[in-house]
């Protein structure tokens, strides 16, 4: 640990603030959806508040603090500083903002696949766990002090499918070896505790449902879009694998990304983690899942860019079949927006009207490559997001940072109307 904790001056002085709730925050109200986006610098972290209260953890991911680009100008900082880990800020947050009567309870987690930007990454030094023989980073930090009802992953539980990641990684000697190891230890031991842990479906409609007061909220509706390399196809209701049956090609693991579309009263909003969309020179063109999946997701009011809005993704046919009013982008990287995506998000020829772009950190580096037009696309670049959408369509976003340790509102942004209204 001391060799982590030289790059982490403030930790080394002990300090550990208690989260302060700020008066300002927006209220999550019963019949309310609300998405929030932590900024972390470290990865990604999404917090959904359902309309009956049911609560949802995605993505919560820590870097490899041991490896000196986090630390470097390439990467943003740790946000709000160094004092605590990631996945301290993300229990922190969700226990200044849970609207469960136990804070500390939160009814799913789900990981949409295995990059430590979305899961964590263990690493000489790491924290051990005072609950079972695991060290602590990301998903199994956050739940040292979070207690999730049901888990989903891509792979759960064999993680074989489409190929034996375990066996992948071990072979070519990849790091995250050590981190798929040490999360299915957390996984077993939280199981003895009762969590319920379950692979990701696609094509289910109802594996993440209200838990509380569904009756009151019937065009609420989860759907499995993608995921493991297969995606749903809405027209005929089947599911089809995107790459070579025969097994020739290994998809990256960006590539077997899980992606979700939520409705709600005619709202939708899609999240599809890592998902790519645009082959790099020489790889073949099944790379591109984002065309695939296109279709059945259709038109939505609000998304979370694929990969963090890299070179690699959102292609021509996905932004111009789903034609969001606001764009998202979990960004913590120097290339992040990359300069051709952004272009091609803010193309009007690809559909027309306004869009309003929100990032969580877009850095002095790629400001620098992408000059004035991310002052002119952008409505916020580093803080917080929090989507608001109420029962009528209409919906909101909040801008957020970080004081005293709690939440405070800094900016609001709206009110859009979803298109269905």
């Amino acid at each position: 640990m001391i060799k982590i904790l030289k790059s982490l001056p403030l930790l080394l002085l002990g300090l550990q603030l208690s989260a302060t709730a700020q008066s300002n925050i927006p209220k999550w109200q019963e019949g309310n959806l609300d998405v929030l986006i932590f900024k972390t610098g470290h990865g990604d972290a999404i917090f959904t508040i359902m309309p009956d209260g049911t609560t949802m953890l995605t993505d919560p991911g820590e870097l490899d603090l041991s490896d000196q680009r986090t630390w470097s100008p390439r990467n943003s900082a740790a946000y709000p500083n160094a004092s605590k880990f990631a996945d301290q800020w993300i229990a922190d947050y969700i226990e200044q903002i849970n609207p469960n009567k136990d804070k500390q309870q939160v009814d799913y987690a789900f990981i949409t696949h295995f990059h430590d930007d979305h899961y964590g990454m263990v690493y000489p030094g790491a924290r051990k766990s005072t609950q079972g023989d695991y060290l602590l980073s990301g998903i199994t930090g956050v739940g040292e002090r979070i207690q999730f009802n049901t888990l989903v992953d891509r792979g759960f539980p064999n993680y074989t499918v489409p190929f034996d990641l375990a066996t992948y990684l071990q072979k070519n000697n990849i790091k995250e070896y050590k981190t798929l190891v040490n999360y299915q230890t957390y996984l077993k031991a939280q199981q003895a505790k009762g969590m319920n842990v379950e692979g990701f479906k696609v094509g289910q409609r109802n594996q993440f449902k209200l838990k509380h007061q569904a009756d009151k909220y019937p065009r609420f509706s989860i759907q499995n879009i993608s995921g493991n390399g297969y995606y749903w196809d809405s027209k005929t209701g089947k599911v089809h694998y995107s790459y070579p049956e025969d097994g020739s090609y290994i998809p990256s693991e960006n590539g077997v990304s899980c992606g979700i579309l939520i409705e709600y009263n005619g709202f939708k909003f899609f999240h599809g983690g890592d998902t790519p969309g645009v082959p790099s020179v020489g790889a073949p063109a099944y790379y591109d899942m984002e065309s695939k999946i296109a279709p059945s997701i259709g038109s939505v009011d609000v998304a979370i860019a694929n990969h963090h809005a890299g070179r690699d993704v959102l292609n021509d046919q996905f932004i111009r079949t789903l034609q969001p009013r606001v764009w998202f982008q979990v960004v913590w990287s120097a290339d992040q927006p990359g300069p051709e995506t952004l272009q091609r998000l803010l193309s009007p020829h690809l559909y027309s009207g306004p869009r309003d772009l929100f990032a969580t950190d877009i850095l002095p580096a790629n400001r620098i490559v992408l000059g004035d037009i991310v002052d002119r696309a952008y409505k916020s670049t580093d803080k917080h997001l929090w989507l608001q959408v109420k029962g009528d369509g209409s919906y909101l976003v909040h801008a957020l940072s970080t004081q005293a340790d709690g939440l405070r509102l800094e900016n609001t942004f709206g009110p859009y109307q979803s298109k269905e209204r």
